[in-house]
């Protein structure tokens, strides 16, 4: 399969579709793409009638056809932007529209059926009662369509009532599925709890350190605009950083004191550990960022790959900054705590270096640390970096 095709199927990966937007983002982008293939294989009909019977009623429908083609790409991009909210608004709205005018209709109740689309799929793309707002928008719409071309004919009551039970049928299933959805995102949020604590029950130094550091990562994460859809895997990627430790010695990760050359080599095998548990789990994958990541460094200095700058995901140059400002204000069997002062300009001086700089300034405005020169009193060697942990 060539790479382009591979690319684009892989934008209907079922396995996206678990919480509430990514399940939105992707039936939208099933139903964009089928109208599109719709009005695509109408395109060569509208263009055989132009060519052969030129007048406006033709040129009308060729060109509603062609740039309500183009409209749906717009939706597609919006939706691809994850913009769902307003990508949804306008795809509703165009297939309203096109129920009304994209064909030559002999009957009113052809219109009805047409309707059932953007009715039906409301509920499924945006908010659960969406499908009974479009009830209420369309069917005043109809009336007035009825009342000039269709009046001669018998009033289509039974289709009308069809269209809303299929809007209040989309309604219920959507909630339902809603439901369905946060039981089990529910539980498996509960699982990754579990987790976290059962790592931090075994390594006491670090207890209570994952469940400390979602807050602020979150809150930075949003700061520095992280899109909404990756948030959510953002935050379990926080709560299984160490997950990958569960594959080292206890004698290593539970040593009192610093750690010698052979069992630092050891311990850093833990990302790969890490990448290896989550990579198999589906629902996880997405988080594997933070795991697999956030020992690298900014200069290519990290591990276990060495990556440097932005080939470093996003997620992990956050997570690396706050994990580094917890675990140094944190007591360690080797050290006491170090001062916030200290740390801060450490994070400051390793700017460039260990972390990215643009994530060191944002972090450092949104906890309101002081200017820099009221730091430089630190007694602290910051060239000689002070061990956030035996790593």
């Amino acid at each position: 399969m060539p790479a382009w095709l591979r690319q684009f199927a892989s934008q209907f990966d079922l396995e996206r579709s678990l919480t509430r937007e990514g399940r939105q983002e992707i039936t939208l982008r099933y139903a964009v793409w089928f109208s599109i293939v719709v009005l695509i294989s109408l395109l060569p009909f509208r263009i055989i009638e132009w060519v052969s019977i030129r007048n406006d009623t033709n040129t009308f429908y060729l060109v509603n056809n062609i740039f309500c083609i183009f409209t749906l790409l717009l939706v597609g991009w919006l939706n691809s932007r994850h913009k769902i909210k307003i990508a949804s608004e306008v795809f509703i709205f165009v297939t309203s529209y096109l129920c009304f005018s994209a064909y030559p209709y002999q009957n009113a109740d052809q219109i009805l059926l047409y309707l059932v689309i953007p009715v039906s799929i409301a509920s499924l793309i945006s908010d659960g009662r969406k499908s009974l707002g479009v009830i209420i928008f369309v069917i005043p719409i109809f009336l007035i369509v009825y009342q000039i071309e269709f009046s001669q004919q018998p009033f289509p009551v039974f289709s009308i009532i069809c269209l809303v039970f299929v809007a209040l049928i989309s309604w219920r299933a959507s909630k339902i599925i809603d439901q369905m959805v946060c039981q089990l995102v529910s539980a498996y949020h509960s699982t990754i709890e579990g987790w976290a604590q059962a790592l931090e029950m075994r390594n006491q130094e670090t207890e209570g350190h994952s469940h400390r550091v979602v807050d602020l990562t979150m809150k930075l994460a949003e700061t520095m605009r992280v899109p909404v859809c990756r948030r959510e895997h953002l935050q379990r990627g926080v709560l299984l950083h160490d997950i990958g430790k569960m594959g080292v010695p206890d004698s290593i990760l539970c040593k009192h004191g610093p750690l010698t050359d052979d069992e630092k080599k050891v311990m850093q095998k833990h990302p790969v550990y890490a990448r290896d548990l989550l990579g198999h789990i589906a629902y996880l994958a997405p988080a594997i960022d933070i795991p697999y990541c956030h020992h690298e460094k900014w200069d290519g200095t990290g591990y276990p790959r060495g990556i440097q700058g932005y080939a470093i995901p996003i997620e992990a140059r956050i997570f690396s900054v706050i994990d580094v400002w917890d675990a140094m204000r944190s007591k360690r069997s080797y050290r006491d705590p170090i001062p916030e002062n200290q740390v801060i300009e450490y994070l400051r001086t390793e700017k460039g270096r260990s972390f990215d700089p643009a994530v060191v300034d944002e972090f450092l405005a949104m906890i309101n640390a002081p200017a820099e020169t009221q730091c430089k009193s630190s007694t602290l060697s910051l060239r000689a970096p002070p061990q956030k942990s035996r790593l």
